[in-house]
């Protein structure tokens, strides 16, 4: 069986969310002993660790002119000229023209219930890309039972059409890391205050601004000075949150780190006193589990998937419940008992995402 696979977000070098899925998802099957051939479709050559390949993939860079409409112009194309047998979309969009057979994993339909916060380029790609995907697609993965129950809510899938198969955990990466090596990088970096963190993209959507004035009021609370990190790549406007943080008598406190490598972000997370998110909607939150298995607590809110992902190893919050998400930072630092069980149960919680099983279920899907 030939299966093509869509590799063009898993080769971009800031990686985030449905990124990083796509690269894990790609560098597991590179460990499946298998009789499959696999084509890795690229709008540029493969960088980093994706290289070298098994025997049985095989790169094809297919070039384009412009920046953009890549899936829809030239793999429309590829589909058009060399048909396989499979077509894997882990993250983005199906081209035009699908193959024999056709898989796409949907993240979230985020972009439904809060359409404000997405750019009218961002939510016109995302609609026609799910109108796209419910009409060619022969089965839809999903990340969690909340994206399967929210697509079969808005869109009227057929649920036997749509299979949940929860993204893993790269656990040699995010993992508890000796004190001296991460107080050695916080001190190499000029980080001497303790800190909470949050990771993922900087966006209106996973309510930041929020978060600000989550941080506000647990700073009213705690008199010693902290560092609020807000790490990730900025995605859409940016000047609303950069005005809230200027507005917080906290600002000094409150720094946007930007894109890290994920070496100097696994070191970074293990010297967190929590890990915060107050969004508004998740179709998973790799980082919850990232932090987990890194034995960092994690405070979040009670949306989208979250309760599902985290179950009891977390301390869960409607994000509009500002006071409420304060005292629950307050407690994390003040309480041992509380700290200690929460990363004890973190650390259990995170083992039930792997990789390796995440790809098992996944091939299972692909070979039909």
């Amino acid at each position: 069986m030939i299966i093509g696979i869509d590799a063009s977000r898993a080769n971009r070098e800031e990686r985030t969310g449905v990124e990083w899925y796509s690269y894990n998802l790609i560098k597991e099957l590179y460990q499946t002993a298998t009789a499959d051939q696999f084509f890795l479709y690229l709008d540029k050559p493969l960088t980093g660790d994706l290289k070298p390949l098994p025997i049985n993939f095989k790169e094809k860079v297919l070039n384009w002119p412009v920046n953009r409409f890549w899936t829809l112009g030239r793999l429309t194309l590829e589909m058009i000229a060399a048909k396989p047998d499979v077509l894997f979309v882990p993250a983005h969009t199906f081209p035009l023209i699908g193959a024999k057979r056709n898989i796409i994993t949907w993240h979230d339909v985020g972009y439904e219930r809060y359409p404000e916060t997405y750019t009218k380029w961002e939510l016109a790609s995302l609609k026609q890309g799910a109108r796209r995907a419910l009409k060619m697609a022969d089965k839809i993965i999903t990340i969690s039972h909340y994206t399967k129950a929210e697509m079969v809510k808005i869109y009227g899938v057929d649920p036997d059409k749509i299979t949940v198969i929860y993204p893993g955990c790269n656990f040699s990466r995010w993992q508890q890391r000796p004190e001296n090596e991460v107080k050695n990088f916080l001190t190499e970096h000029n980080l001497t205050l303790p800190y909470f963190i949050y990771l993922g993209r900087l966006t209106l959507r996973k309510n930041i601004i929020g978060l600000i004035k989550i941080y506000n009021r647990f700073r009213e609370k705690c008199k010693t000075p902290h560092n609020l990190l807000l790490v990730g790549a900025s995605s859409g406007p940016q000047e609303e949150i950069d005005k809230e943080i200027y507005n917080s008598p906290y600002r000094e406190e409150i720094k946007k780190i930007g894109w890290l490598s994920s070496e100097q972000l696994a070191l970074l997370l293990c010297g967190a006193q929590g890990l915060v998110s107050a969004s508004f909607y998740e179709g998973f939150g790799l980082p919850v589990i990232e932090a987990m298995a890194s034995g960092v607590p994690v405070i979040v809110s009670n949306s989208g998937s979250l309760p599902e992902i985290v179950g009891e190893a977390g301390l869960l919050i409607s994000a509009h419940e500002v006071d409420e998400f304060a005292c629950q930072m307050l407690a994390v630092l003040e309480n041992r008992e509380l700290r200690a069980s929460l990363i004890a149960k973190g650390l259990v919680r995170a083992k039930e995402f792997s990789w390796q099983r995440c790809v098992k279920e996944t091939s299972a899907v692909l070979k039909g």
